[in-house]
């Protein structure tokens, strides 16, 4: 399984990078990484006015992974986010009406919630953001289940490393999840392949501290009851009397 670059000098930014390009292929791994050292420019600028250096290594490997044109960087972003979804209306699905979890299933929530909130999102392009974004689909899905949002509380000593550390945890409590759980149904098989991005081996979780927030969990997740319904196969019709 390909591992995640956590030892760059901005481990949340390569990770974000490899999220947003994850193919393992010369297309993809310069733009993971060129997405790293393009956003990368206005922190290392403060950085600097703030009188402190990076390593001349560290510096380099910004320098050379900086060239490649991101101009699908849009789309990404949408497939990605899209992926995150599905994975998230899957897990959902999965932990309350197992019988119903599959990634088709999650595509016609995703469908269905496109055409009650008038947004774009068509059955296909659903389906091709999930066959690009398959081996990242939990760390989208784990970005999708905290709703973007990454948090900080320097009272409690909880940073943005913490932070980005218990992100990684919740994005591999679905991993293994995605690996193993297989749905209720004949020659069935998890929703993840074996070929995902995984954290380091010997990778461990921040120890928790009094105060921090409720991360580093996966929460309850069910879907209203009027999208259950139409999940759910109609019945058989009544014989007349």
């Amino acid at each position: 399984m390909p591992v995640l670059p956590l030892d760059h000098p901005e481990p949340f930014l390569a990770t974000l990078g490899v999220m947003l390009y994850p193919g393992t292929d010369e297309g993809d791994v310069p733009k993971a990484r060129a997405f790293a050292a393009q956003w990368l420019a206005e922190p290392l600028r403060r950085l600097d006015e703030a009188d402190h250096r990076l390593t001349y290594e560290a510096l380099l490997r910004i320098a050379t992974d900086a060239g490649s044109s991101l101009t699908d960087l849009d789309e990404r972003i949408w497939g990605g986010t899209a992926t995150g979804e599905l994975f998230k209306t899957l897990f959902a699905l999965a932990r309350t009406n197992p019988a119903l979890a599959s990634w088709n299933k999650a595509v016609k929530v995703a469908e269905l919630t496109a055409t009650r909130c008038k947004s774009g999102g068509s059955r296909t392009a659903y389906w091709e953001a999930r066959h690009r974004f398959l081996s990242v689909a939990h760390l989208w899905g784990a970005w999708a289940i905290r709703d973007y949002q990454f948090l900080t509380d320097p009272e409690v000593g909880y940073d943005g490393y913490a932070d980005f550390q218990s992100f990684l945890t919740e994005a591999e409590i679905l991993r293994r999840w995605g690996q193993t759980w297989q749905p209720p149904r004949a020659k069935s098989r998890p929703p993840l392949p074996p070929d995902v991005w995984h954290v380091p081996e010997g990778w461990e979780p921040p120890e928790r501290q009094p105060g921090w927030p409720q991360t580093g969990v996966i929460p309850d997740l069910a879907l209203p009851e009027d999208l259950l319904a139409e999940l759910r196969p109609a019945g058989r019709p009544r014989k007349a009397s």
